[in-house]
């Protein structure tokens, strides 16, 4: 029971990717109403992963399970929601440059987009993972493999983006709300990886 919540709470995580992608593709087209659409199924999504993650506590604290294992999945679990919160505040924070109405170069959100869509590849190859787990070791290691590519492929992304940012003679407060939201998009993928790690951590203890 506990493993098909856990299959339904990533997928729960890679919707609310989506959401966050989908946010940004309306922003780069510059369609306000779309944005802030986008981002209300981001707010229900990330609070349907916070009811599955207390489903999943109490399946967990209830089974016969080896302590440290128990211990990994509940800090796995934890991650994967981690992923859904820094989504969040990466969509509160586009929410507030759209109430704002603060001018955000288009070049900044094509960029923005990119780094999105590299998120949401990540959170499937984490979904892709966690499906391999208890069936396929080694699958589940090609994924994670692929979880650590992607996440370096954010940060690589993440810092030149950055660079662009503290250089931009933009708006000075929307430039702190970008920051902000890149920073979070990056959290987000930072989580996703330390999920991974995880179930390493498991696939090996179970050799």
């Amino acid at each position: 029971m506990a493993v098909r919540h856990i299959r339904e709470h990533i997928t729960k995580v890679i919707d609310t990717s989506l959401d966050l992608d989908n946010a940004l593709s309306a922003a780069l087209d510059d369609q306000r109403d779309a944005v802030l659409d986008a981002l209300k199924t981001l707010y229900m999504d990330e609070r349907a992963a916070d009811n599955m993650e207390v489903t999943l506590f109490e399946e967990l604290s209830k089974g016969e399970l080896d302590p440290k294992q128990r211990e990994t999945l509940m800090r796995f679990v934890r991650r994967i929601d981690d992923v859904t919160e820094h989504l969040q505040q990466a969509g509160l924070n586009l929410e507030l440059l759209m109430e704002s109405k603060k001018i955000v170069p288009r070049e900044y959100w094509a960029l923005y987009k990119g780094i999105s869509k590299i998120l949401v590849e990540e959170t499937k190859a984490l979904r892709a993972a966690v499906e391999a787990f208890g069936r396929d070791e080694e699958e589940v290691l090609k994924h994670r493999e692929e979880v650590k590519r992607l996440e370096q492929e954010i940060d690589d992304s993440y810092f030149q983006l950055r660079k662009k940012l503290i250089r931009s003679p933009s708006d000075p407060m929307a430039l702190v709300i970008l920051t902000d939201l890149l920073g979070a998009i990056e959290n987000a993928s930072d989580n996703a990886k330390d999920a991974a790690d995880m179930l390493f951590i498991l696939v090996m203890a179970n050799r």
